[in-house]
């Protein structure tokens, strides 16, 4: 943890992008609230209203995972994570960068391990039985909070090291390239795996489900829903369209500053608008609405037609990544535009208190039913009797009261869980 010496927490640090924490905290209030709150509802009191409802049945199924083909606004939660820190990494590493007259020094190679290690271990205490302490039950790879260590490991490296064109080109050709080896290798599994590969896209016979099965034997806690070694390169990916929001926003920033003979830190979004400002906006939605688009007629491509790539967040398509991407630069760019363009930011610090602490609150919200949801019981049962179908959705309630209260009183504090 580290501390921040202002005494007021409505102020953000100099160096941070409001509308940056703001995004996070809206991406976990959809995991740790949102989505539950509506399952809750629609298993208990509304069962009857989600069943006879098309409106509430289109709802709930945007709260749950598409088994494969197909995406929901619960499949954004982990594309739109990858994405924010990715869009941190030019804020946070850009004194690193030679470019910015800079040198990679030993300290960013410290911060950099450091990073990818705690993001690991958190990732494998989570979901990876680490604690068990017992390697044949230890699942190596299996957890959002390593998919962002890897994401932020190669995107740190791309963008310390390359240049703006090199960055997105290096981006372009892990897109293709994913693509191209889930289409151009085609074999038959002699482990009794089946087709492999091929570019069908047919559930457990692609690549990426082989080469986890293979690689992680007996420590993969894959059912289907998610893959990780060979799907790296799209967590990369996702991660560097992030960098690249971040760097049209910083360079507007950097721009201001000049303009007001200030330093970048002291200015990072100028009080007045300006017209580089007002471009920021317009870049990332126009770059956000492109890729939304291209992801999606992608995923059109008819099945057995050259190109052909479905949206399947399980297996982190090129289509999926492209659209999952383009959404998390269109809701940047409103943030943006909302709460650092036009400085409106009544009822946004709500998302704040989250999103300033995003990796703890994920961490709350990840384990099986709620960090605190076992103790709500225990303490709430008593009146399951009198609530029935309203009693989950008071647990629900309860529980991200009690996340929100802890996250609210270390934003005061001015704490921050770093990595």
């Amino acid at each position: 943890m580290s501390a921040k010496k202002k005494s007021d927490p409505s102020t953000p640090k100099k160096n941070r992008l409001f509308s940056l924490d703001v995004l996070r905290g809206f991406d976990m209030f959809v995991f740790l609230f949102l989505g539950p709150l509506v399952i809750a509802l629609a298993r208990g009191p509304l069962a009857g209203q989600f069943e006879t409802k098309k409106f509430l049945q289109s709802l709930l199924a945007q709260m749950e995972h598409c088994t494969w083909d197909g995406f929901t606004l619960w499949d954004q939660i982990m594309p739109l994570f990858l994405f924010a820190s990715g869009a941190a990494i030019p804020y946070a590493l850009a004194r690193f960068k030679k470019s910015e007259g800079g040198r990679a020094s030993w300290r960013f190679w410290f911060r950099l391990v450091r990073r990818f290690l705690l993001l690991w271990v958190i990732g494998a205490v989570i979901q990876g039985n680490l604690l068990e302490f017992r390697i044949d039950s230890l699942h190596i790879y299996c957890n959002t909070l390593q998919a962002i260590a890897v994401g932020y490991l190669f995107s740190a490296l791309f963008y310390v090291f390359l240049g703006t064109g090199a960055q997105v080109a290096v981006t372009a050709f892990l897109l293709v390239g994913y693509w191209a080896l889930e289409k151009f290798i085609h074999f038959t599994a002699s482990d009794g795996f089946g087709e492999v590969g091929g570019g069908t896209y047919v559930y457990q016979h692609t690549l990426a489900e082989w080469v986890d099965h293979t690689l992680m034997a007996g420590h993969w806690a894959g059912d289907g829903t998610q893959t990780w070694i060979l799907t790296s390169m799209t967590f990369v990916v996702t991660a560097m369209t992030g960098v690249l929001a971040g760097i049209i926003t910083r360079s507007s920033a950097r721009r201001a500053a000049r303009e007001d003979g200030q330093t970048e830190e002291a200015a990072p979004v100028r009080e007045t608008p300006t017209k580089a400002h007002a471009g920021v906006f317009v870049q990332l939605f126009l770059i956000g609405t492109a890729l939304t688009v291209i992801g999606y007629f992608w995923s059109r491509v008819p099945a057995g037609v050259f190109g052909y790539c479905p949206l399947i967040k399980s297996v982190w398509t090129p289509s999926m990544t492209l659209m999952s991407s383009g959404i998390s630069f269109v809701l940047f760019s409103f943030f943006y535009l909302i709460c650092d363009l036009l400085k409106f930011r009544v009822g946004f610090r709500f998302f704040t208190v989250i999103g300033v602490n995003a990796l703890l609150a994920y961490i709350f919200g990840a384990f099986n039913d709620g960090f605190f949801r076992t103790n709500i019981h225990d303490l709430f049962y008593g009146t399951e009797s009198h609530l029935g179908g309203w009693y989950p959705v008071l647990l629900v309630c309860v529980n991200f009261a009690v996340i929100y209260f802890i996250l609210w009183l270390l934003y005061n504090a001015r704490k921050f869980l770093r990595v």
